[in-house]
């Protein structure tokens, strides 16, 4: 098993092996006062209070939807909480609100703006909590070609220096229910769905913190809605699945871990059946959340589908043994909606007078389930990366140059020790931003 450890900056100017653990010691203290940690949470609430000729009182009544989400909601705690799927009127938004958010003794969560120049029965929401984060404004996206409007949610982390600096950070977020189906014309329309946003993104032509979140009910990385996000020929507006899990996802056993729909086998005449099987919800994340360049940052690792442990594929997940989350949250899940909830953390960075070259736009792991001579090195720019690696006791186990591109990188590491090593990674970007990471083997 690979653990990883908090990442620490060095400035070039130190002997690595003589400064290491000095440098550890007053940077684990500096960041521990500048970093806070965000909850994000997408998720497909099948029908919330919106009944159809096939989702009804009597297999889908809001009154019980209210409690299987409360209990999600009280293990989750989410700071951001964005859905699909709920009915369209005020009522229900501020329902989802007062009986499920802002319950258990909770005050703190707010919502956002309600859109729906499409005409849709279900429409999406954000709600957040409001001791960290304020809601700024909301741009709403409509377009013939959208089955749903596309909805863009600027948030800012309610830093608490903000008076005195002056500066924040700023999250966007994007959510949008693509079309269902299988069929040709749905691609289309889904990929035509996608453009609406991607036109608008490079009109705008901003990076920035932006996740892209929903239900976007595509089989494969290859389709060409997918493509536009993760491909756009701007660079600067790509997404980036957090995972690194691109496929053909739709009855491959092989993205198991991955799959998000359906929670049941059995036909209540609302839900979806088939067991999981596919996987249609997501956040993808810009580059700048990916690499940490603009104060937010993904938590490597952080990014799950709730309830899904790799072993219910094709099965409902409540079938058997699933101890990945405690019962009464498996019952909630599997009762609520035939989706599972996504969910990730972003690390905050707000200002305090540190340099801000502590934030370095890039980021580094290996993926456990590759062993450890693989790694992947998320890049914000195209160039030379160095890479040299260390035992505590000084010894050098490789100095290596790597000519990388923006974005994902899978590169050979050298052959190193198999158990009990504590190794320190230095990574030296083109453009001289330097960045130790401490991985236990």
């Amino acid at each position: 098993m690979i653990s990883f450890f908090v990442e620490y900056y060095f400035s070039s100017q130190f002997d690595f092996m003589k400064s290491l653990f000095s440098a550890f010691a007053v940077l684990i203290v500096l960041n521990i006062n500048a970093q806070d940690t965000l909850t994000v949470m997408q998720y497909n609430l099948l029908n919330y209070n919106n009944y159809t000729t096939y989702c009804t009182t009597d297999n889908n009544l809001v009154a019980d939807k209210d409690g299987y989400i409360k209990t999600i909601i009280d293990y989750v705690l989410p700071d951001i909480f964005t859905v699909v799927e709920i009915n369209e009127t005020t009522t229900s938004l501020d329902r989802l609100l007062n009986n499920v958010m802002n319950t258990s003794g909770r005050t703190n969560y707010a919502r956002a703006n309600r859109s729906n120049y499409n005409g849709s029965d279900i429409v999406n929401m954000l709600y957040y909590n409001t001791d960290k984060l304020v809601f700024d404004h909301q741009i709403d996206l409509t377009n013939a070609a959208l089955t749903r409007d596309i909805n863009m949610y600027y948030l800012y982390y309610k830093d608490p220096n903000l008076a005195t600096t002056h500066d924040t950070s700023w999250v966007t977020c994007i959510v949008m229910h693509l079309k269902a189906g299988s069929y040709a014309s749905d691609a289309t329309t889904r990929a035509a769905e996608v453009s609406v946003l991607m036109n608008y993104m490079n009109s705008i032509n901003k990076a920035g913190n932006y996740l892209v979140m929903g239900d976007f009910n595509v089989y494969t990385s290859d389709e060409e809605c997918f493509q536009n996000l993760i491909n756009h020929p701007n660079a600067n507006i790509r997404f980036y699945d957090p995972i690194n899990q691109p496929g053909d996802w739709n009855n491959n056993g092989t993205y198991a871990p991955y799959h998000t729909q359906s929670t049941h086998t059995a036909d209540n005449g609302c839900a979806a059946t088939g067991g999981l099987d596919d996987r249609f919800d997501f956040i993808l994340s810009s580059l700048d959340i990916i690499t940490g360049g603009k104060k937010v940052k993904y938590l490597s690792g952080s990014y799950h589908a709730l309830a899904n442990d790799g072993n219910h594929f094709n099965l409902a997940i409540n079938s058997g043994s699933n101890t990945s989350v405690p019962s009464n949250v498996l019952d909630a899940i599997y009762n609520n909606s035939d989706h599972l909830p996504i969910i990730m953390q972003l690390i905050v960075n707000y200002p305090t007078g540190i340099d801000d070259n502590a934030l370095v736009p890039f980021d580094f792991y290996i993926p456990s389930e590759n062993g450890q001579n693989n790694a992947v090195l998320t890049s914000h720019c195209n160039g030379q990366f160095k890479i040299e690696a260390f035992l505590t006791t000084g010894a050098c186990l490789q100095v290596s140059d790597y000519q990388l591109t923006q974005g994902y990188n899978n590169i050979s590491l050298t052959d190193f020790p198999t158990t009990g090593a504590l190794i320190y990674f230095r990574i030296t970007s083109p453009d001289g931003y330097m960045k130790v990471y401490r991985v236990v083997r």
